[in-house]
């Protein structure tokens, strides 16, 4: 096993067939923000992450999915549009270097901020229903 603290380690694990990103890279391929991507994991909203160690990692074919069922959703279609997948390549490109930033998708940025907007809105509806059937049940 290597440590934690390895430069020399890949970007992108590599199992059979499968491809684990770190939740930065994973932002990046999605085209959002790692604080986006932080707030859909604690909403679980976003994508499913699996746990190595202890940590969240993703795998691609959970971000492809998900990055695709988003785009479904407003009616827009990856492949042959102006969307495209991001490939391992570009990824490990935007990764490079940690102080360079990467163009983040707008659509994507959006739809996720939505998704984000009606998950707390929602969870906060609950959250006032409960609070208010305790509260009558207390009083009554």
């Amino acid at each position: 096993m290597r440590p934690q603290n390895d430069n020399a380690s890949p970007a992108v694990l590599h199992f059979p067939r499968r491809n684990i990103l770190s939740p930065h890279e994973a932002s990046h391929y999605l085209g959002i923000h790692p604080f986006q991507l932080r707030v859909m994991r604690w909403l679980r909203c976003g994508p499913k992450p699996i746990s190595i160690n202890r940590q969240s990692l993703y795998t691609e074919a959970e971000l492809r999915n998900f990055r695709l069922g988003l785009l479904s959703a407003v009616g827009v279609e990856e492949h042959g549009g102006p969307y495209r997948e991001i490939h391992s390549r570009a990824v490990a490109e935007a990764v490079g270097e940690e102080g360079e930033t990467s163009a983040a998708d707008p659509l994507l940025v959006l739809l996720s901020a939505n998704l984000i907007r009606r998950r707390a809105m929602g969870i906060s509806l609950w959250g006032m229903l409960v609070l208010g059937v305790g509260i009558d049940l207390i009083l009554f």
